[in-house]
């Protein structure tokens, strides 16, 4: 690995070698900046233990993640921008050894596009004491020392000569172990791809890198319709009395803590008094906004959600728009992720309400104050979606008033790990409560008006952890997250001129409610609020279709 210091004569004869700085950034990188890595790694290797070809599988697997280090600071060590380039990637690796071995998140490509998406209120919640001083210390720090050490490199063909070695040597690393193990590698390999997603600095760059190919600079293609055949029926389209469904979106809740699913406290009092039909195994299409989000609008279900399709075609809302029904968006949490960009929307997360709204962003009663003169002058069918902050992490002490501050002792700081596992589950049930008050709000506001048939739905996009096993937040891989991530609340409140106009079976949706439900069901319930026919809607995933007449 050469570096090159344009120094000319005056080279100091005590200059490091280049090939010496490398391997000093490399040895630095692979023991103190990716601990968490060693610590997965180890615990996947556990399984294994005892089985025939264990230590070369082993030897194989700690080869292969160096010589993919090695490689990367071979490709990258070329004179004059090599030293930067070697400071950059201490940066980034400090940055994400502080989040993968701090909150156990897993930096994949989901988490990437959060990263770069995320408003600035949610990324300042994550730039707290703690992480700036384990920046500047094992960050800012080791690259600043990188850039002023004085380094010798080998000139012209020889100093061409030692980087092809180095590289050769490197994918040896990368092909032979492996090779040599055969299929236990294999297998080892597919059954823990997680691990590179705490491998520094590969799982952000390859996060990075395939988060820009597939969302940034992927050559857009135009939305392609579906569900042009749909219509209204005739007794939706042209009933005597208005019809409204309200959908609340909400934000990083999960099922574990509501009390409607079973939980000791009483964290859904509005909805209980409401009497809403809480459907107890629902669960979600991702862990992340960034999917969950496209795919619930979307007609694909979890096991076949692509992001790049689903964003080339219509979704629930457009469907239902060309069918006739009035749709509208309000947000306040990380955006629409492309959903409403065909509706009428607003963004309220930037408001400017002084008893609402503050540097960390605002509260989700934002989106109340003007609903029901919203619903008053929209046509009938209408749709109101309502996309609210909730429980977003790490900082859940500013995600509710302090009226709602009920469960104490909570954790008022974003470094949620430096609260008591009771703190941050307090803090975070107070955001539960709050969304239920949200909840109660919206059907208050259905409910002043008895002449219109209203309905409210609402469903999280994705759960999160709160420490358990050491961790926090979201974003786990799903097929491996934990259950906390993708176990979700969902619920609907319907108005008794809705029950009586539509034929709901009430006893029927008791039945349904306890039944398997998913993120997979939005698109087809919501064609199925307003009697859409289509060749897209299928009557199975909707949850009320089994129950109406």
């Amino acid at each position: 690995m050469i570096i090159r210091d344009n120094v000319g004569a005056r080279r100091a004869k005590w200059a490091l070698p280049a090939w010496g700085l490398g391997a000093i950034v490399a040895v630095y990188i692979l023991a103190v900046l990716n601990r968490g890595l060693w610590s997965e790694l180890a615990h996947a290797l556990e399984a294994s233990r005892g089985t025939p070809g264990f230590w070369g599988l082993s030897v194989a697997v700690c080869c292969r993640l160096v010589g993919n280090l090695v490689l990367t600071l071979a490709l990258v060590t070329w004179p004059r921008v090599g030293k930067a380039l070697l400071a950059i990637l201490i940066l980034v690796s400090a940055a994400s050894a502080y989040y993968t071995e701090t909150f156990g998140v897993h930096l994949n490509e989901e988490i990437i596009q959060s990263i770069f998406e995320t408003t600035r209120a949610e990324a300042a919640a994550l730039i707290t004491w703690a992480f700036v001083g384990w920046f500047l210390a094992f960050g800012v720090l080791p690259a600043v020392l990188v850039l002023l050490v004085p380094v010798r490199f080998m000139p012209g063909w020889r100093g061409l000569g030692w980087r092809g070695a180095v590289i050769l040597a490197a994918a040896a690393l990368l092909v032979v172990p492996p090779l040599l193990t055969g299929r236990n590698y294999v297998y080892f390999e597919r059954n823990h791809r997680g691990m590179y997603d705490v491998y520094n600095p590969y799982a952000a760059l390859s996060g990075t890198f395939h988060y820009l190919q597939k969302d940034v600079f992927r050559k857009k293609k135009a939305v392609t319709p579906i569900g042009t055949d749909a219509t209204l029926a005739p007794g939706a389209a042209m009933a005597a009395r208005k019809r409204v469904v309200v959908l609340v979106v909400g934000e990083t809740a999960r099922a574990e803590n509501q009390s409607l699913q079973g939980y000791g406290r009483d964290t859904n009092p509005e909805m209980k008094r409401a009497n809403a039909i809480y459907f107890s195994d629902a669960w979600s299409c991702g862990t992340a906004t960034t999917v969950s989000v496209p795919c619930m609008f979307s007609n694909m279900t979890r096991e076949k959600f692509d992001k790049p399709v689903a964003k080339a075609h219509w979704n629930a809302l457009d469907v239902l728009q060309h069918a006739g029904v009035d749709v509208y968006w309000r947000d306040n949490d990380e955006g629409c992720k492309d959903v409403c960009a065909r509706v009428p929307n607003d963004d309220l997360t930037d408001a400017k309400i002084a008893t609402l709204c503050d540097a960390s962003g605002c509260l989700d009663e934002v989106l109340l104050g003007d609903l029901a003169d919203r619903i008053a002058k929209m046509r009938s069918p209408a749709l109101v979606v309502l996309h609210i902050k909730g429980s977003h992490g790490p900082a859940y002490f500013q995600r509710y008033p302090a009226e709602f501050n009920v469960f104490k002792p909570g954790c008022d700081t974003a470094e949620v790990q430096t609260c008591t596992y009771a703190q941050t589950v307090a803090s975070y049930d107070n955001t539960i409560l709050y969304t239920d008050h949200i909840l109660g709000r919206v059907v208050d506001t259905l409910k002043a008006d008895p002449e219109v048939d209203s309905a409210m739905m609402y469903l999280s996009d994705h759960g999160e952890s709160l420490g358990e096993n050491d961790v926090y937040l979201h974003g786990a891989d799903w097929a491996t997250g934990p259950s906390q991530q993708k176990h979700i609340p969902m619920l609907m409140w319907l108005s008794p001129g809705w029950v009586r106009d539509s034929g709901v079976r009430l006893d029927c949706m008791a039945r349904r409610r306890t039944q398997p439900a998913s993120q997979d069901n939005l698109f087809h319930t919501l064609l199925g609020f307003f009697d859409t026919s289509s060749e897209v809607y299928k009557p199975e995933l909707d949850l009320l279709a089994g129950c109406k007449g």
